[in-house]
């Protein structure tokens, strides 16, 4: 890969008129990359058939990628009171507030994937409210959207609300980190310019 400028990521397939750029940031030479995140990106392609940029353009940055992905990850293991799609509703609700193009992307094929209903996860990316989804649901979702955008009027009450339709406060605390997570990786990804890999646009559809 390139390391900067105007030719990174050409030939991956963006429409003419469109950024072929994936960030605004330096992008790692793969093969100076440590062999853990070598076998990490190895492991992707066979996965998914390419390196989401997420990886490709963190990895100059490589020690806080890595510490980066496993607070990810272990925020995104499902627990038996917030499943794994619970988990991306909240990635893209979250995103849809911030307007964060990647993020919206990415997770939003996630999340039709997990569901498997294509229809039904294209709802809750743009507007969650008409999606037919349980109360339960709702009450999550509509905490991660004010503590989205309103967070100084977050109060004890609204976790008392999640309290109330079933989560533990396991479940609730998690609620709040994954929201956290996504507002904090939205504004990495918009404030470094980061475009989505053009299959996400495809996939589970």
């Amino acid at each position: 890969w390139p390391a900067r400028g105007d030719d990174q990521g050409r030939g991956c397939g963006y429409p003419a008129g469109m950024s072929d750029r994936i960030s605004w940031f330096p992008i790692a030479d793969r093969e100076a990359c440590t062999p853990e995140t070598r076998a990490l990106f190895d492991l992707l392609e066979e996965k998914l058939g390419f390196v989401p940029n997420v990886f490709r353009a963190f990895a100059w940055r490589e020690e806080r990628m890595t510490r980066w992905r496993a607070h990810f990850d272990d925020l995104m293991t499902p627990s038996e009171g917030l499943g794994k799609a619970d988990r991306e509703m909240i990635s893209v609700v979250v995103s849809m507030q911030n307007q964060c193009l990647y993020c919206l992307t990415s997770h939003g094929f996630a999340l039709r994937a997990l569901l498997k209903d294509p229809v039904k996860g294209e709802r809750i990316v743009l507007d969650y409210r008409r999606a037919g989804l349980s109360e339960k649901q709702m009450a999550m979702l509509d905490f991660a959207v004010k503590l989205t955008l309103d967070p100084v009027t977050v109060a004890e009450e609204d976790i008392d609300e999640l309290r109330a339709v079933g989560f533990s406060d396991e479940d609730a605390w998690d609620i709040v980190e994954v929201t956290a997570m996504f507002n904090f990786t939205n504004r990495l990804m918009s404030g470094a310019g980061v475009m989505p890999n053009p299959e996400y646009h495809g996939m589970a559809r």
